[in-house]
């Protein structure tokens, strides 16, 4: 075979190199669950567990996510484009980086006559990381005796619920089955596959401030007809790939998995205007923090042990300042959304020993346009028509992204995906 050491070391250089899964030091196994999944996070530095948003790939990031888009969401499904992530800088360009999701949801007040808003999730998803075919050989020479597809995948199940009362609170877990197969079973290099299973418990706070203002004091904060400004806080937290060490054949040599802890923080603010049933945001910007401490520390001795609660990560100067620690990875970023239809994105990620990063990125939201275009209609939300019911139940979204080295040699990456988003039906 291009044997399996061969195939180890050039997953140890895609994924422990300068690239998107950096970490702070210490190896682990399967690093690919350190790669920010979600393209439209990653074009923020990959700020995904501090942001609400209907991407269904971000409950990948923060199952927590889950909790909060079952409060006013039914559905939403995501997938990759084709070969979207691009790693031909490290010339294999067999390789190929993918995720597909999937959430349900349901709010339950109605069914409960709840005087407040209660929901729950369920969703799938899937995270794979294609190594690309090698040949297999034997001692006896080069000849080629078969073909070996050297891959690592994640297959997860997420559960959460939400809670709206005053403020949003989501929280969820996923629960992962990884799988790592660099090296074909039996042959005389000796079996490199390995199996863990892992949790994730993930948390995501939403605080609308002038909301809860204007609910208590019963004040209207309309600055023109029918036009609200916001102001919204959120917060996230995530304990990542809890679980059993991963083994490749030799329980001696157990290699931990990536577990990691997140908190970050961001605000958006903007404007809201009401068109018929629906709330529109004109416009809106919002800004992210957050820090990523990767909890392995190696011995001098080859053993290893985990930090508790949230590692190295310090609040105030990582998460509320955006100061870069030297012993986290830092992620800051700024979205800047027009009419739900267009976003565009910039962020940076600042890794223990390497220089800063910088992340870009875009949306296209379908939704939004179908807003735009009922709120100019003469009749808006009239009854029977198309576009109300559209506008009101559907979006489809469009996410890409870009991650680009500070080295111009090691060559940037990109992502994109689809994002369709089902809402607004009671059962």
């Amino acid at each position: 075979m291009k044997n399996s050491t061969v195939v180890l070391l050039a997953a140890a250089a895609i994924l422990l190199s300068p690239a998107l899964s950096r970490s702070q030091g210490g190896s682990t196994a399967v690093p690919f669950l350190l790669i920010p999944p979600a393209p439209e996070g990653l074009g923020i530095g990959g700020g995904s567990a501090s942001l609400p948003t209907t991407d269904a790939i971000a409950t990948v990031v923060n199952p927590g996510q889950l909790g909060l888009f079952s409060l006013t969401n039914l559905f939403n499904a995501s997938t990759y484009a084709p070969r979207s992530s691009s790693f031909l800088q490290y010339k294999l360009p067999d390789m190929s980086y993918g995720v597909t999701a999937l959430n349900a949801g349901y709010n339950f007040r109605s069914l409960l006559s709840l005087p407040f808003d209660f929901s729950a999730g369920l969703g799938y998803s899937r995270v794979s990381l294609d190594l690309g075919t090698f040949n297999v050989t034997n001692s006896g020479g080069p000849t080629v005796i078969g073909k070996f597809e050297a891959k690592e995948y994640s297959e997860n199940l997420s559960v959460g619920v939400g809670l709206d009362y005053y403020i949003q609170i989501g929280l969820g877990f996923n629960f992962k089955r990884i799988v790592s197969e660099l090296s074909p079973i039996g042959t005389e290099q000796g079996a490199a596959t390995g199996k863990s299973s892992a949790t994730d418990f993930g948390l995501l706070v939403n605080v609308p401030v002038l909301g809860i203002a204007s609910n208590l004091s019963g004040a209207s904060l309309e600055i023109a007809p029918q036009i609200t400004p916001f102001l919204d806080l959120s917060s996230g937290y995530v304990k990542a790939n809890v679980g059993p060490e991963m083994t490749y054949g030799d329980p001696a040599q157990a290699d931990p998995l990536p577990r990691t802890a997140v908190l970050g923080l961001s605000i958006g603010t903007g404007l809201t205007m009401k068109t018929g049933k629906t709330d529109w945001q004109l416009a809106s910007f919002r800004l992210v923090h957050q820090a990523d401490d990767l909890l392995v520390t190696r011995n001098s001795d080859g053993t290893f042990n985990y930090q508790s609660g949230l590692g190295d990560i310090q609040f105030w100067n990582d998460v509320v300042l955006g100061k870069c620690n030297p012993l986290v990875t830092s992620r800051r970023g700024w979205q800047l959304q027009v009419g739900e239809f267009f976003s565009w994105r910039e962020g940076s990620v600042a890794t223990p020993g390497y220089s800063p990063a910088t992340t870009s990125g875009y949306s296209i939201c379908l939704g939004g346009l179908l807003k735009f275009i009922n709120a100019i209609s003469q009749s808006p939300d009239a009854d029977g028509s198309w576009l109300a019911f559209a506008k009101e139940h559907f979006d489809l979204q469009f996410h890409s992204a870009k991650y680009t080295p500070a080295s111009s040699a090691e060559g940037s990456t990109t992502a994109q995906s689809l994002n369709l988003v089902v809402k607004g039906f009671s059962f």
